[in-house]
């Protein structure tokens, strides 16, 4: 168990454990103190979109065609 004085030095951020980069006001460029404040690119959010509707498209392809009992149609071996 670590002594007093250790666990004193811990807190005031002495030693091997201490991250000089967590503590503290940060900066997001611009002089912003905040991420979401400012213009936001909205060029990852549409990819995300389109790659998931383009998953649950071919994933309710796959399951009408096993309820049609199609199992060797191409929608039910590999939907893309």
């Amino acid at each position: 168990m670590a002594s007093d004085g250790d666990f004193l030095a811990y807190v005031m951020g002495r030693g091997a454990s201490f991250n000089k980069y967590s503590a503290g006001k940060k900066r997001y460029g611009g002089g912003r103190d905040a991420p979401n404040i400012g213009p936001s690119d909205t060029s990852g959010y549409k990819d995300r979109d389109l790659r998931a509707r383009a998953r649950r498209s071919a994933m309710l392809k796959r399951i009408k065609a096993g309820q049609r009992g199609r199992y060797m149609s191409s929608d039910y071996m590999s939907p893309r």
